[in-house]
């Protein structure tokens, strides 16, 4: 029979299809279960993750382990450096991921193109178990300077790609050739706010990256403006109005490394929706599944509340309800974008209304077609940040480029 444990203690008379919806008001909890050592919580996720959930051969199975050792990273730095995270210098709880380890060097050199997946891996597991502090004599140091033999990150065409190689690079004290033009480009991109009032989230995700990779996941100041934060307060807005909890977390996660406290009402949403997830031991089919989104979920609250126990779960029961292909279902959620979307293409557009009549019939549409819940939850939004006014001007188009038709631009010259 399938073990369901849920990611926090639920209180009296929780509902099943309980809905993280904009404007619910939660205190938060951090996670929960036995024990005062990472090592024992984090074991039968790395052994799920390493062997179970995916092959080896499968990018998704270097994406996935990738993304959980960093969490882990992340979290043993926000409790003290190693020292009340759990000591991982026994391998024990790694123990899954060692072959992998032991065989890096050969995945590297097969599979160049998932360099950065590979070498991520290697550099926190050293990290980790706490051999990442030898300098150069480490596998990963080894792999590191391939890399950059090989020339690797001159293959990438993206920015951000570089950033990231670059950042995995200075782990082990190897500068990249000199680019002086990166760090400006970065942040251009991510200054242009009005890139972040439109659905996008390819971009939105790119812009929480860049904030990472120059803050080096909260170790230093990224040296990003205003503008940049307003980027980060649209991009946010729109994970509200679209309850993508996924992207949300990051985004809170990206301003608090800029050093700004999100709004409280974004972050009252991520309380309630952290007590929503269900972990089923053994239950992953090999569809994507909430992994991620879960992990986000326990990088913010170890920002938040920094605690010892990083995985929220009751060990104890995942190991006996089997825990080999945890399965991760994030919670419910109802988002108003698409609905919005749709009334702006067809009935939002008339240029002719006042902003103050523009708003009243979009809430109005809501109203009629969503419920009156629906249109509460975007007055709410609107009075989480001094910012929404001119957000929603953006997002709604009343603030339109000049597209010239092909009539009216000039002609070449011969």
């Amino acid at each position: 029979m399938t073990v369901i444990l849920p990611f926090t203690r639920p209180a009296a008379g929780d509902r099943k299809d309980r809905r993280a919806d904009i404007g619910t008001v939660s205190s938060h909890q951090p996670p929960t279960g036995p024990g005062s050592s990472v090592a024992g919580p984090v074991a039968p996720w790395v052994e799920s993750f390493a062997r179970h959930r995916r092959s080896p051969e499968d990018v998704y199975w270097l994406k996935e382990n990738a993304e959980l050792l960093s969490l882990l990273r992340v979290m043993q730095q926000r409790v003290g450096e190693g020292a009340g995270a759990g000591d991982f210098r026994d391998e024990a709880a790694l123990s899954s991921l060692r072959p992998f380890y032991d065989r890096a060097a050969r995945q590297l050199r097969f599979f160049p193109q998932y360099y950065r997946f590979i070498l991520s891996i290697c550099l926190d597991y050293e990290d980790l178990i706490g051999t990442g502090r030898l300098g150069p004599d480490t596998r990963a140091a080894e792999l590191a300077h391939w890399v950059a033999h090989q020339g690797l990150v001159e293959a990438e065409m993206s920015d951000l790609q570089r950033a990231e190689a670059r950042q995995l690079l200075a782990r082990r004290g190897i500068a990249m050739p000199v680019d002086p033009g990166l760090d400006d480009r970065l942040r251009r991109f991510a200054r242009r706010c009005q890139t972040f009032a439109i659905p996008n989230r390819k971009a939105a995700y790119e812009l929480t990256h860049i904030v990472f990779y120059l803050s080096d996941y909260g170790r230093r100041d990224p040296g990003l403006d205003g503008e940049v934060q307003r980027s980060l307060t649209y991009a946010g807005l729109l994970a509200c109005l679209d309850q993508d909890l996924d992207l949300l977390f990051e985004i809170c996660i990206a301003l608090r490394y800029c050093g700004v406290t999100p709004p409280p009402l974004w972050e009252q949403v991520l309380a309630r929706a952290a007590g929503g997830f269900v972990i089923t031991p053994d239950g992953f089919d090999g569809h994507m599944d909430g992994y991620h989104a879960y992990f986000v979920t326990l990088w913010w609250q170890q920002i938040c509340t920094p605690a010892e126990q990083p995985l929220g779960t009751d060990t104890g029961r995942l190991q006996a309800g089997g825990g080999r292909a945890i399965h991760i279902a994030a919670p419910p959620v109802h988002s108003l974008l698409r609905p919005l979307s749709l009334w702006l293409v067809e009935d939002g557009a008339d240029a002719q209304r006042s902003a103050a009549d523009h708003w009243r019939a979009a809430l109005t549409y809501l109203t009629e077609w969503q419920g009156q819940e629906a249109a509460d939850q975007l007055l709410k939004l609107k009075l989480s940040t001094p910012e929404f006014d001119d957000f929603w001007q953006i997002f709604s188009r009343r603030v339109r480029p000049c597209i010239r038709s092909a009539a009216s631009r000039p002609m070449a010259s011969a």
